[in-house]
């Protein structure tokens, strides 16, 4: 019996030993497996993070004033001697783009500022203010309007008459020839108002007998004027050119006379 409960309980505790052999190993298995489950987590997630930075940076751009420009993250991947070359190419381009800005503005800022000044006081003594001031009561209309500040002036006076028998001599034949009806007739009717206010004024200053001769001409020239006007007005260009030429001469006479 003794011998029987002692083999017993040595079988016992060899299971036991057994048992906490194979539970020991079991731990160890647990750990190194949790080991490697965590390292291979640590690994895959180093890996997927890395992707994503790569990701990133590749395919990360800033756009600036419309120039795409690489991000932070890649220009600080850039070799400081690559750095140093990129920012010596942009400089002599931006310098040149800022130049062209400066010289622009300033040639802008001096057409803005540019001022014309002349002297025209002398249009004063003619009257050209009168219009622009109060109206005096004791002062005529036609000094108001300046109708006798240019009688007054003869010489003015013969300049215009020598312009505008140019243009009768010149313009209207060009007119009538290529068919310009609206323009020979505007031409004509300018020139006629002239003619009409200057040859007075310079008749005026000429003694009684040669004042009427003077007028008896310019009512003749004043006729043929209108025939040529009539004449432009229908569109003929036979009745035109001869209105105009015997008005041409009809002026010559009249221009003769003052």
């Amino acid at each position: 019996m003794i011998v029987l409960f002692s083999k017993t309980a040595q079988l016992h505790m060899e299971t036991e030993a057994h048992d906490c052999s194979i539970c020991a190993l079991k731990s160890s298995r647990v750990r190194a497996g949790a080991e490697r489950g965590a390292a291979t987590s640590e690994l895959h997630q180093g890996a997927v993070m890395k992707a994503v930075a790569m990701q990133s940076v590749t395919s990360q751009r800033v756009t600036l004033a419309g120039t795409p420009l690489k991000s932070a993250a890649v220009r600080a991947a850039v070799p400081r001697r690559c750095i140093a070359v990129q920012a010596s190419a942009e400089e002599p381009r931006r310098a040149v783009l800022a130049g062209f800005a400066a010289v622009a503005g300033l040639a802008v800022a001096r057409v803005a500022n540019a001022v014309d000044i002349q002297d025209d006081r002398k249009v004063r003594d003619r009257g050209f203010d009168l219009i622009y001031e109060a109206r005096e009561i004791e002062l005529p209309q036609s000094v108001r309007d300046g109708l006798t500040q240019a009688r007054s002036d003869l010489s003015a006076a013969k300049k215009r008459v020598k312009e505008s028998e140019e243009r009768v001599d010149v313009k209207l034949p060009e007119y009538v020839k290529k068919k310009y009806w609206t323009e020979a007739r505007e031409e004509l009717r300018r020139q006629i108002g002239t003619l009409r206010f200057d040859l007075s004024s310079l008749a005026a200053g000429l003694d009684k007998p040669k004042r009427k001769e003077a007028a008896r001409l310019q009512k003749a020239f004043f006729q043929k004027v209108d025939d040529l006007d009539y004449a432009i007005r229908i569109k003929s260009p036979e009745k035109a050119s001869e209105a105009l030429s015997a008005a041409q001469s009809a002026l010559d006479t009249a221009i003769g006379a003052v």
